[in-house]
């Protein structure tokens, strides 16, 4: 019968059912085997049948598996639980959450259920009341937390049409219009139903993190398991009292609820003590401060006691992210500091981030803290940065700050910041040095990151006009460790090798600058160390006039960005293309060498290609990319003075975002040979045929990055800078440098940054004819000629997109 109902009917009506048969016996030897069977049969109801017999299976699995193993149960379903947060990003805060299994989610509430019904038999949330875990406000919270994610789901599959639990950016605002969120602004739907999700997410959070809490303390109280302990648990030590807090056992707790009555200062006093012990602040201690917010007035605020304890917090490197997230999670930061508090469940719409607005500023505090340990890559290239910093407590609160800019400015919240950072500076009451360094760093936290990434860092006017922005050297040590902190905090995806080359390289070269420049016979000597050391890899046989034409020709940005291994890769190939032009015929003169290497630890593959330089060459070389369907991450350019062009590309497989496969290859080594024999090959039409395959990158409704053109002709003495901003295209790459090609602009330098489906490039160009690009009328010409070429190939693939 059961088989004909789940194979049968209900298989008809679309709904998939798992299902078995078993006697008593034979359930309770199966819930012994593992954990999840156990919750499925603690989870199950009777839906039709007789009642006694389901009665007496419910007792049988109390008695038979459960009874005098509560707390190992409990202890089971806190690891299952940590892990589930970890798989799901360890936050209720991320942009684009798991309703079912995310932090907050719905198996938060469910675990805390079936952990309550094996410890004290109940069925519903009421028994936390009843039993002092929890307040009668909070059970009703939960309830409605609950609710909330259940409408959401819901919804969610309702606009999916199939069971989908991530929250995803593209459903996000049809999810928030079928719940009847009903502002005529999309974005002020979006914001609204999102927050509210948070809230409700952080509530669900933090309530049920308090009772699993306690539930692990009582259960250490008659014997600490070893799995409960490693949670939340400490070693046992003796009791000490100080300043109206009692700590043992690895948790501060107050003498009695009345200390901060007497004396609100201790509130603050709180943490320190937390901090400087390496202590936890016991569930009870949390509910008592955040029945206590009430005492956080003005005149708290500018308490010189508390200032001072908020600072001493702030100044212990390396461990000051857990003071601060328990301060957040009890209240007090946000109501100590309320321009961080207006960021609580804040959007970000930003399409990098991964969190929240608050969220992301507690994980860029973590980043910083990490580098204080130093223990592994990539944040030990900065430890001794962070090490060395004169006043840490400003670079902490700088990235505490750095973002409340957006709480009241889209557009600008870098500026935005720089004025809330200098009033809360005030109320600090800062010395007025460290205020202006406060304001520095959150004026400027996205500078560096900005130039390392789309400036020629080999351009002498750029690292000047840096390092004289910077000033000194404290301000270049504190700025780059934000800008670390500040990126890996956004999402550690971000985060590259590539990327901590390009600043530290920022970084070394306006160091040497603040401290008075490189001399010139400092650059001899250190040009003469890499040919040394290329030499020294040099096959013995390899022709030594082909290795000093090679020094000779090649531009000097070229020897300060590449090693030895590189240039003996680009000896080598110049060598084999240079013996394909004097051995072959004319076709075989007039074809590329190329060299693919794969690296699997950027999930990447890097490709040269080695031939004579010639007209619209960058382009039909990114275009031949793009038609054999592989995606370009970056690109560098050198042509030499003899017209031998080696062009260098990171690739992906636009399909699967991996290393490019045997048939890309082969593929656009075809198309290529067609590209440098044929100028009239059309590239368009192959780039089309490519585009159909599924993107690496999900397209998002309504979230779609609004293509930006800006020139920048302060930056370089010789070129001008056309800055590119839109979402990432296959074939996007070729239809900007074709444009340039047709307009005689020549590309001197390709700055490609490629992250998370957003393409933020950098071109340097000037006129064939020489010159920058100052006239307003051709620099419009170029705009529009730019955003007809990228909408193209939104035509060909279908697909609207924003300009601007």
């Amino acid at each position: 019968a059961l088989r004909l109902i789940g194979e049968g009917w209900l298989a008809d009506i679309g709904l998939s059912v798992g299902h078995a048969t078993r006697t008593i016996k034979e359930c309770v030897a199966a819930a012994r085997e593992d954990i999840q069977t156990q919750t499925a049969m603690l989870d199950a109801r009777l839906v039709t049948g007789c009642k006694e017999l389901f009665e007496q299976f419910q007792s049988m699995l109390m008695k038979r598996v459960f009874a005098g193993r509560e707390d190992e149960y409990i202890a089971a379903r806190l690891e299952d639980q940590a892990a589930r947060h970890a798989k799901f990003g360890n936050s209720p805060l991320m942009q684009e959450p798991h309703i079912k299994n995310g932090c907050g989610g719905l198996r938060d509430y469910q675990n805390l259920l079936w952990m309550l019904r094996v410890k004290y038999k109940a069925a519903t949330l009421d028994e936390l009341d009843v039993r002092g875990l929890i307040e009668a406000g909070e059970v009703r919270q939960l309830s409605a937390a609950y609710d909330f994610l259940l409408r959401a789901r819901t919804e969610l599959h309702y606009q999916a049409g199939r069971a989908v639990d991530l929250l995803s950016k593209n459903f996000q605002p049809k999810v928030a219009c079928g719940l009847g969120y009903k502002d005529r602004s999309p974005r002020a739907r979006l914001e609204k139903f999102m927050r509210d999700y948070y809230t409700h997410a952080r509530r669900l959070y933090l309530i049920t993190r308090t009772v699993e809490e306690r539930l692990a303390l009582d259960a250490g109280r008659k014997k600490l398991l070893p799995a409960i302990s490693r949670w939340f648990g400490r070693k046992a030590r003796q009791p000490s009292e100080a300043d109206g807090f009692r700590w043992t056992d690895g948790r501060l707790q107050a003498v009695n609820d009345g200390i901060f009555d007497e004396s609100p200062a201790r509130l603050m006093r709180a943490f320190l003590h937390a901090q400087q012990r390496g202590l936890e602040l016991h569930p009870d201690l949390k509910v008592l401060i955040r029945g206590k917010l009430r005492l956080v007035t003005p005149e708290f605020r500018r308490d010189r006691r508390v200032r001072e304890t908020f600072l001493a917090i702030l100044n212990q490197r390396g461990n000051v992210a857990p003071v601060l997230r328990a301060m957040h999670d009890t209240g007090l930061l946000g109501k100590y500091i309320p321009e961080f508090g207006r960021l609580t469940n804040r959007v970000q719409h930003e399409f990098f981030h991964q969190y929240a607005a608050d969220e992301h500023t507690l994980a860029c505090i973590e980043m910083l803290d990490r580098v204080w340990d130093g223990r592994q890559q990539p944040y030990s290239n900065y430890t001794s940065l962070l090490q060395s910093l004169e006043r840490p407590f400003i670079l902490y609160l700088a990235l505490l700050l750095h973002d409340t800019g957006k709480a009241v400015n889209h557009t600008d919240h870098a500026l935005a910041g720089e004025r809330i950072a200098r009033r809360v500076a005030r109320r600090l009451n800062l010395e007025q040095g460290d205020a202006e360094t406060l304001g520095f760093f959150v004026r400027h936290h996205l500078l560096m990151a900005q130039i390392s990434q789309r400036r020629d860092l080999e351009d002498e006017t750029v690292i000047r006009s840096f390092a004289g922005l910077v000033g000194n050297e404290e301000n270049l040590k504190g700025l780059v460790l934000l800008t670390f902190a500040d990126t890996l905090g956004t999402s550690e995806k971000l985060w590259n090798g590539f990327k901590d080359a390009l600043l530290q390289t920022l970084y070394k070269l306006a160091a040497q600058m603040l401290k008075g420049g490189q001399e010139a016979q400092t650059q001899e000597r250190q040009l003469e160390r890499l040919r040394q050391e290329t030499v020294r890899l040099l096959p013995a046989d390899f022709p030594q006039d082909e290795l000093q034409a090679h020094w000779e020709q090649m531009p000097a940005r070229y020897f300060s960005v590449s090693s030895p291994a590189d240039i003996l890769e680009d000896l080598e190939l110049v060598h084999r293309f240079m013996r394909q032009h004097i051995e072959g015929d004319a076709v075989s003169s007039l074809t590329p060498v190329i060299a693919w290497h794969d690296d699997p630890d950027r999930a990447c593959t890097e490709i040269k290609i080695c031939t004579w330089d010639r007209a619209r060459l960058f382009s039909r070389l990114a275009g031949a990319l793009s038609a054999a369907g592989i995606n370009i991450l970056s690109a560098r350019i050198f042509t030499r003075a003899d017209g031998i062009a080696i062009d260098s590309f990171s690739v992906t497989e636009a399909g699967a975002g991996n290393v490019v496969s045997r048939k890309s290859r082969g593929e656009f080594e075809a198309i290529v040979q067609k590209a440098m024999l044929r100028p009239d090959l059309d590239l368009y039409s192959l780039i089309a045929k490519s585009a159909s395959r599924p993107p690496l990158y999900q397209r998002l409704e309504g979230e779609s990055i609004p293509t930006r053109i800006n020139f920048d002709n302060d930056s370089s003495e010789n070129y001008t800078i056309i800055e590119v901003e839109t979402e990432d295209r296959l074939g996007l790459l070729y239809v900007i440098a074709d444009e340039f090609a047709m307009m005689a602009l020549d590309i001197a330098l390709a700055k490609i940054c490629t992250e998370k489906g957003a393409a933020l490039d950098a071109f340097y160009v000037r006129h064939r004819h020489g010159g920058k690009i100052t006239d307003a009328a051709f620099q419009e010409r170029i705009r529009q000629r730019l955003q007809a070429a990228i909408l193209s190939l939104d035509r060909q693939a279908g697909t609207p997109h924003p300009m601007s």
